[in-house]
């Protein structure tokens, strides 16, 4: 075998194994922080219209599309977020999240709160043109029900 041939199988091992390494954190916990008011009607970066009142949110690295379940350690309260941008960026913060989020978690007047994140599903769009048509209402009761067909119960409030 030639050494370019080598150098390529070597690459894609190690790309296969950090996806792999990737998919297998399951849980994190850290910061969540409350997306400003100006980015209302803002596009994402999955190319879709923010909104308030949906659950959505921003993480720096879940592919767009993921499921993850955030958790208040402090009160048990769950949601279930879709992701379709990047961020936070500052801070040490690890979700941002949109007003509704954080009151049904119980942090809105807080600005953050500690929280634990569960990923349900790992999303696999890599750009953001498949999701710029998808109605975010629509994925929120997808989630839904992914978490009641996962548990046999509903949301957390």
């Amino acid at each position: 075998m030639n050494v370019p041939v080598l150098k390529i199988s070597a690459l894609l091992s190690c790309l296969t194994f950090c996806k792999a390494k990737a998919q297998s954190i399951k849980e994190l916990t850290g910061l969540a922080s409350i997306y400003h008011s100006k980015f209302e009607g803002k596009k994402t970066a999955a190319g879709e219209l923010f909104n308030q009142t949906f659950l959505t949110a921003a993480h720096r690295s879940l592919p767009f599309n993921s499921l993850v379940e955030v958790i208040n350690p402090l009160t048990q309260k769950s949601i279930i977020v879709r992701i379709n941008d990047r961020g936070p960026y500052g801070h040490h913060r690890l979700i941002d999240l949109s007003e509704t989020g954080a009151r049904l978690l119980g942090f809105l007047g807080k600005g953050v709160g500690e929280v634990k994140l569960r990923i349900l599903r790992w999303g696999g769009a890599t750009s953001p043109k498949p999701l710029a048509d998808l109605d975010p209402q629509v994925t929120y009761f997808a989630a839904d029900s992914l978490l009641r067909r996962k548990t046999d119960l509903r949301i957390h409030h």
